[in-house]
């Protein structure tokens, strides 16, 4: 997975599994540019990797808002000379039921887990297409393959970039630019430390083959490899790191 001389945007990597796979692309050599809209979360991942000798930058972007992802893809070109891989582990829902709920939290569940992925893709492909390279990686969500009760339209966005992927891929394809995802399992995270009780947390566990959540270094492994030439003949595709909870799906 060695990413030497690469550059590699990875938008959520404040925290949990960007900061994990951001810690990941910098030990294979990437420089680093790590994107969040916690601008305290960005500064400690960004400070965590230059004390390791990485270079790096840090920048705010709101990737539900296409101005600001155009704006970082730009400061990254200016700031590093050039950007190879986009990765984004952006992701958030909160466990309700759907009668519950209105039109307003629907609308932020698509704008953050699909319409961020949109525009994300659509500001850094003005990079890809025009060097006739680059790698995308995008995190959906087992939800949306197999769909999670309390999670429905989180569920629904989610099978959203599936899709988004699958269709991305095929028209990139001919620009030498690769698109893929990874799609979490239960993974331990301060995200779900925050929204779940240990009651929820042992439920999960209990649909889980191997018996036990996995970690957000579980989750950078792919999510790198898929970005880095090692997989240079893989495109179009989701990859499930869930523990085997989605096997048969």
């Amino acid at each position: 997975m060695n990413c030497d001389g690469k550059v590699a945007v990875v938008v959520g990597g404040g925290s949990g599994i960007g900061r994990a796979t951001a810690e990941l692309f910098a030990a294979n050599g990437a420089a680093v540019a790590v994107a969040d809209v916690n601008k305290v979360g960005a500064a400690e991942t960004a400070d965590l990797l230059r004390s390791r000798g990485a270079a790096v930058s840090e920048h705010f972007c709101d990737i539900t808002d296409f101005d600001q992802t155009e704006a970082l893809i730009e400061a990254v070109v200016r700031e590093h000379g050039g950007v190879d891989i986009v990765a984004s582990t952006v992701g958030w829902s909160d466990t309700t039921f759907f009668a519950a709920e209105d039109d307003e939290y629907w609308q932020k569940i698509v704008r953050i887990n699909l319409m961020g992925s949109i525009y994300l893709c659509r500001s850094a492909l003005k990079v890809f297409s025009e060097q006739k390279s680059g790698s995308i990686v995008l995190t959906s969500s087992d939800a949306g393959k197999v769909g999670t009760m309390g999670e429905t339209v989180y569920a629904a966005a989610k099978a959203g970039v599936i899709g988004f992927v699958k269709s991305l891929a095929r028209e990139v394809a001919r620009d030498g630019v690769r698109v893929n995802a990874i799609s979490p399992g239960p993974t331990d995270t301060p995200l779900l430390r925050a929204q779940s009780d240990q009651h929820v947390i042992d439920k999960m566990i209990r649909a889980v083959p191997l018996k036990r959540m996995g970690t957000a270094e579980e989750q950078a492994g792919p999510i790198v490899f898929l970005a880095s030439d090692a997989a240079s003949y893989i495109t179009g595709q989701t990859i499930s790191v869930s523990g085997g909870l989605t096997m048969t799906s």
